[in-house]
């Protein structure tokens, strides 16, 4: 299969290639991981949202990138991308291990993307946050702050995804 052709079929709407490539990858998956984040990676709006879905998809199926594939992923969050390529590496973050390395410009993507103009970008952002306050104790108390700060100025949505992380690190923090 032509993955970057079978992509660029996405016509804004239906999501029909990117079941047909998940389909295509889903008996050797990380045979396609590289090709996949060299087109997460790519300017074109249908290659970015299409190979992030796919990756996500991956991912929530027990698949998630990691150590430099996860990083190359992590590392797109502090690119220029479509919102929606954005919000599916969010979503994918949650299912991945992240090294002690990148954590650092993990965290100031996260940082940078919870004043996104999109409020499920700024939502999964601060998911992401709290993801990483759940692995990592001494972040717990910046990320604790933002959180009091957003629930007093943030949307609906935001706040819903922010008590979600809230009860997942206390989960984590008593599993």
């Amino acid at each position: 299969m032509d993955i970057a052709a079978t992509l660029r079929r996405y016509d804004g709407k239906r999501i029909d290639p990117f079941r047909s490539v998940a389909e295509a990858v889903r008996d050797a998956p990380e045979n396609a991981l590289g090709e996949l984040l060299d087109l997460a990676a790519s300017d074109e709006m249908e290659l970015q949202i299409g190979a992030t879905w796919v990756l996500k998809h991956l991912a929530e199926r027990g698949t998630a990138p990691s150590g430099p594939h996860g990083e190359k992923l992590l590392r797109l969050l502090g690119r220029p991308l479509e919102p929606d390529a954005l919000l599916h590496i969010l979503q994918t973050l949650p299912h991945m291990e992240v090294d002690a390395e990148p954590q650092g410009a993990l965290r100031d993507a996260l940082l940078a993307l919870i004043k996104h103009r999109r409020a499920f970008v700024r939502a999964w952002a601060y998911n992401g946050l709290g993801v990483l306050a759940a692995r990592e104790p001494s972040l717990r108390q910046e990320i604790q702050t933002l959180f009091d700060r957003a629930a007093r100025t943030e949307t609906a949505a935001v706040k819903a995804r922010i008590r979600h992380a809230r009860a997942a690190w206390d989960n984590s923090a008593h599993g």
